[in-house]
């Protein structure tokens, strides 16, 4: 005879069904799959009627719960299963009968007057068990909410995993790395956690055997003496193809830049950089010499000699990016000598503000090519040949210099 207890659960379970079962379908005998299908096949193991009633609410909820979570198909599976056996097992051969990638095991017993029960779903894209639960409670209504609320948890841990991919075989062979940089150490992973795997001789480093996976992405940290350290991440493959590491930038402590100069092409610039920071803050100081002459009738040869100090900074990408943005600001003067020694005056003297300056740059590791432009303002001196305002050019862009930067550390 059913107990009252069992009844009044039995009655509730009765009442869910009604209001919240999806549409499901269900098999007496699950035939083998040919492939394997993206659904979920729920199965119920309780050890006697009154657990079996709990069990069947806890399944009503982790079908609606999985529906939400984004699982489209969700089929009970009502095969006969070994209750004594484990629930991998279990999952396994509901997985095999019927071709599911997903498979739900929900497993309730009754211990005098103690529900407990427990929730595990296993991904069979590699058998691994993705979501579980267990908890334990007096067996009356007070159990229901508990029930939904684990069910919920599990489907929702599950959603978490549902786009997961089979992991790769183990690949059969040692990584092989070449790089450049000769003596530079390689490691795996990054910080007080990484191994180091050797380092770079003749061009190249054969690493330990590690038994990384086909398709895992391995991340690789490459360090060097005076050097900027890199990370990298690559993907492992099925052959021994020979990983081509990124090249290592110098840390640099001083630069030397050669250019020239629009509206100036008849003469040439240099300027001196020392860093205050490597690869960051900058001091500046620089010359330009060029010759001004239009070649027209009853025109003089002018000659001009800048004089520039100032400062800079690097922005937004990191050291040893190729690409590179620097801009700073500056005082220059600039002496104008006139040829004929006929003239009653022939030297004049203007001071300028480099109100900003902005460099593009391409860098590599012991050279870099920049393009360089000045917004300069002229204090419009007496002794100047310049008027107040800011500087502009009939020829072209005032102040775009481009050329070679020389690095060295």
């Amino acid at each position: 005879m059913t107990s009252p207890r069992a009844l009044l659960a039995l009655s509730v379970a009765s009442i869910c069904l009604a209001f919240t079962t999806p549409a499901y379908a269900q098999t007496e005998s699950p035939e083998p799959a040919a492939a394997m299908r993206e659904a979920v096949a729920v199965a119920v193991i309780a050890t006697d009627s009154e657990s079996a009633t709990f069990a069947e609410s806890c399944a009503v909820a982790l079908i609606g719960n999985l529906g939400t979570a984004g699982f489209h198909s969700v089929e009970r599976f009502d095969g006969t299963v070994d209750a004594a056996a484990a629930d991998e097992q279990t999952a396994a051969a509901i997985h095999g009968s019927g071709g599911a990638r997903w498979v739900a095991i929900i497993r309730c017993t009754l211990e005098r007057q103690r529900l407990v029960w427990r929730l595990a779903i296993f991904d069979f894209i590699d058998g691994a068990l993705i979501a579980a639960d267990s908890q334990g409670t007096f067996a009356g209504l007070s159990a229901m909410p508990l029930l939904e609320a684990s069910a919920a948890r599990v489907a929702h841990d599950a959603q978490l995993q549902r786009k997961r991919i089979a992991p790769g075989n183990p690949i059969q062979y040692r990584l092989h790395f070449v790089s450049s940089d000769a003596g530079a150490q390689v490691s795996f992973g990054t910080g007080d956690g990484s191994r180091p795997a050797g380092s770079i001789e003749d061009g190249e480093l054969v690493a330990p055997f590690v038994a990384f996976r086909e398709g895992d992405p391995v991340v690789i940290t490459i360090a060097r003496d005076g050097y900027w350290p890199r990370t990298t991440v690559f993907t492992t493959a099925g052959s021994d193809n020979p990983i081509k590491l990124p090249v290592l930038m110098p840390k640099t402590a001083q630069a030397l830049t050669v250019g020239l100069t629009t509206a100036r092409l008849l003469g040439a610039s240099a300027d001196y950089r020392y860093y205050l920071m490597p690869d960051s803050i900058f001091l500046r100081g620089g010359d330009s010499f060029w010759l001004q002459y239009t070649y027209a009738a009853g025109s003089i040869p002018v000659l001009h000699d800048e004089l520039r100090l100032g400062f800079g900074a690097y922005l937004f990408t990191p050291p040893y990016a190729h690409l590179r943005f620097a801009a700073g600001a500056g005082l220059s003067g600039i002496t104008t000598l006139l040829l004929p020694a006929s003239m009653t005056d022939r030297f004049y003297f203007d001071l300028s503000l480099d109100a900003v300056w902005l460099s593009f740059e391409w860098h590599m590791p012991g050279w870099a090519l920049f393009l360089e432009q000045r917004v300069s303002y002229s204090f419009g001196l007496d002794s100047g040949l310049l008027s107040r305002g800011w500087l502009k050019s009939d020829d072209g862009p005032m102040g775009l210099t481009a050329g070679v930067l020389l690095k060295w550390p």
